[in-house]
């Protein structure tokens, strides 16, 4: 009893759903043999009363009689008993069922035939063959789910009165022939008959339990979209709330600020105060990036060296006011040697840190928050490098914890609940843990605290130095020297700042005159491009273009791509509120070398511009630039403009395709290159490319690939048409 696999639908079902089709068809064997059953007792009444030979032997037909009555009462039994063995005896019921089936079709049929042919096939014993063509076409429907089982029915009715016919019956070879062939015909059309209700009554089935498996998918669905309806919306009441808390105090505070009598001491304080909250408003924006980017699949991570030690002190640097206003201890531990350098992403792995520490202090009221730091030992096939915060908060449930790290919920996501968060920074830890190759691991219980731990691969450790008995007064302070900001760094420095916001021109250009440069403004690309022209003219060109990719009449793009065309050199640095996957692609392929995302940092806007001065490359550039062999030929300028405006975004590729170890990816820009740059004037690159190609192909490390394929993307970059 199994589908036909003349409809296709019952290939799309899994095994528990055919097991499933095989007993809704086992079930309708048995509920409809009873009706047969009922239906045949009455019909061998009618039959044994009416036929002649019938009354003539009265003791033969009283034994039919019974016997046709047990048969029936068997299989009543057998059919009623499907619900009880379908689980345990399932195979046992299905020989059971078939044996009284076939008892009952042979008797019908060897009876029948008998009585026909003792009868002489007189009128009154014709209504026997009624009886066995009802019956025969009654099972097409009542025993389509058994294809076998049917035809075998048919023929063990069919087939004997044939033979009686042809042996027994009275009259002429015509009329014995006719016979044969009105009952050949009528078996064979119950014998096709057969096969289309079998197929019908499996289709029916089959399409059935499919669109039962969809009603289900369409209410998992369906629930599980409330589902994400109510998280999200509690998410954005939440984030609501956020935002509209810091909002609030900017601006009452800013208002405060108005007020002409507000002594020196309370402006520092309501200043502090805006850019504290300020700070947190950041905060949640780059963490609904972060989220967007991560759910597009766009988030990417680098692979560089980085300091252990030095990534853990900036956080304890960063988060020890915090907890020292909760009067919280707060320490540092470098438990055994610990690498000088892993190859992993310090900006990530310390946004990690952040919001494990940020949540510990959140959480904690009394006690105290511990950074613990080890490393497995280097000779290890994959060293990992493992944090640990540990505090003694109110820690978590089990249900708590499951949720834990679920987008857009929180462990406690009620209106009233006492601490604040988006809710996101755990769930983007937890991404950006496995982009580094790492796993984040977690353990809680209420009234104890919690643990969050993350190990993350360190690369090859050979040749790395290993420090042993670092403390946290080794590195104290690095943060705040590394952001001290010297007033003289930009001395006699000329900045050209395009941007069309009036806020921004007046605040990127007092951090820059503060810093001591001399800043000229234009409110548009098309300015700009006149600006730097006409200072090139006149020979005194600026230090540095800072360019705001969003503007009127010439967009950043448009302006810097004409810049370089033109023949322009100098350095030109992206201003833009983008922050996503793919935007610093874009201003590098424009022709600019570096990308700045507002709100502009001041420390890191000086320290950027500062790297260009004096011929001091960008990050991950090194070198002067790389003109063109080709430079001063007329005939050809155009043609190696076009071909460097396109580099930095090749640069970029190779870049990707090595952090993402897709060798065959670098295989093909180097291939490309090597085939190109030398036609153009980089020899170079060409060069640079032949030995990146021959890295791969020789099965050098990884290291050395790195290094080569780094020189060619820094070739890249510096090259320049004139």
């Amino acid at each position: 009893m199994k589908p036909s696999l003349l409809d296709d639908s019952a290939l799309n079902l899994g095994v528990a759903e055919r097991a499933d089709v095989d007993r809704s068809a086992s079930e309708a064997l048995a509920r409809q043999s009873a009706a047969g059953v009922y239906g045949q007792w009455v019909l061998a009444a009618v039959v044994l009363s009416t036929a002649t030979v019938a009354r003539a032997h009265g003791v033969s037909a009283l034994i039919a009689a019974v016997w046709v009555g047990l048969v029936g009462c068997a299989r009543l039994a057998i059919a009623r008993s499907f619900p009880r063995m379908r689980t345990s005896r399932r195979e046992l019921w299905k020989r059971l069922f078939r044996t009284g089936l076939v008892l009952s079709s042979v008797t019908w049929g060897i009876g029948g035939s008998l009585l026909l042919a003792a009868s002489g096939f007189d009128r009154p014993s014709r209504i026997v063959l009624l009886s066995i063509a009802g019956i025969s076409a009654g099972a097409t429907a009542s025993m389509a789910a058994d294809l076998a089982l049917l035809r075998l029915h048919i023929a063990l009715l069919m087939g004997p009165l044939l033979v009686a016919g042809l042996l027994t019956m009275p009259g002429g070879s015509r009329q014995v022939i006719g016979f044969a062939v009105v009952i050949a015909t009528y078996a064979t059309f119950l014998w096709i008959q057969a096969g289309h209700a079998h197929a019908s009554f499996f289709s029916a089935l089959v399409k059935a339990k499919l669109l039962e498996r969809q009603a289900v998918e369409l209410e998992e669905a369906r629930q599980d979209s409330l589902d994400a309806n109510r998280a999200k919306s509690a998410f954005l009441a939440n984030m609501s709330h956020e935002i509209r808390t810091p909002m609030t105090a900017i601006i009452g505070y800013a208002d405060l600020l108005l007020d002409p009598t507000l002594g020196a001491s309370d402006r520092v304080d309501h200043v502090q105060t805006v850019r504290r909250n300020a700070e947190h408003l950041m905060a949640l924006v780059n963490d609904i990036l972060d989220i967007s980017k991560i759910e597009a699949g766009k988030m990417t991570v680098e692979s560089i060296a980085t300091s252990p030690s030095q990534v853990v002190m900036e956080v304890t640097s960063l988060m020890r006011v915090r907890a020292v206003e909760k009067k919280l201890a707060f320490e540092a531990e470098f438990v055994g040697p610990i690498p000088e350098t892993i190859q992993s992403d310090p900006t990530r792995l310390k946004q990690i840190l952040l919001n494990f520490v940020g949540n510990a202090i959140k959480f904690t009221e009394k006690g105290g928050v511990r950074i613990r730091v080890r490393c497995d030992p280097p000779e290890l096939p994959d060293p990992r490098l493992t944090i640990e915060v540990s505090d003694d908060g109110i820690g978590m449930t089990e249900p708590q914890l499951e949720k834990l790290f679920t987008a857009f919920t929180q462990a406690d996501a009620s209106t009233t609940r006492k601490y604040g968060g988006s809710g996101l920074g755990l769930v983007i830890s937890k991404r950006l843990a496995e982009a580094l190759g790492g796993v984040i691991t977690v353990e809680s219980a209420p009234d104890k605290g919690s643990v969050f731990r993350v190990a993350v691969p360190t690369g090859p450790l050979a040749g790395v130095r290993m420090v042993d008995g670092v403390v946290e007064a080794d590195l104290a302070g690095v943060s705040e020297r590394s952001t001290r900001l010297d007033p003289h760094l930009l001395a006699s420095r000329r900045v050209l700042l395009a941007e069309d916001g009036y806020d921004n021109q007046v605040l990127i250009a007092a951090f820059l005159v503060r810093a001591g440069a001399t800043v000229k403004v234009v409110e548009n690309g098309q300015l700009a491009v006149d600006e730097a022209h006409a200072a090139v003219a006149a020979g005194t060109p600026y230090d540095v273009i800072l360019m705001d990719m969003q503007m009127p009449v010439l967009d950043g793009y448009s302006a810097t791509s004409k810049l370089r065309m033109t023949g322009y050199r100098g350095p030109i640095v992206a201003l833009t509120a983008h922050a996503m996957a793919g935007d610093r692609e874009r201003c590098e392929s424009a022709g600019c070398d570096d990308y700045l995302t507002k709100p502009v940092n001041r420390a890191k806007l000086t320290a950027t511009v500062a790297r260009f001065l004096d011929g001091a490359p960008a990050p991950g550039e090194s070198g002067e630039h790389l003109v063109s062999t080709l430079a001063n030929d007329g005939d050809l300028g155009a043609l190696v403009r076009r071909y460097v405006r396109d580099l930095p975004e090749r640069s970029s590729a190779i870049l990707r395709a090595l952090q993402a170890s897709d060798v065959e990816t670098l295989t093909r820009l180097a291939h490309q290159l090597k085939g190109s740059a030398g036609a153009y004037g980089f020899p170079l690159i060409t060069e640079a490319a032949a030995a990146v190609e021959a890295a791969v192909a020789s099965g050098l490390d990884g290291a050395a690939v790195q290094s080569r394929a780094e020189e060619l993307a820094n070739l890249c970059r510096r090259a320049r048409a004139a």
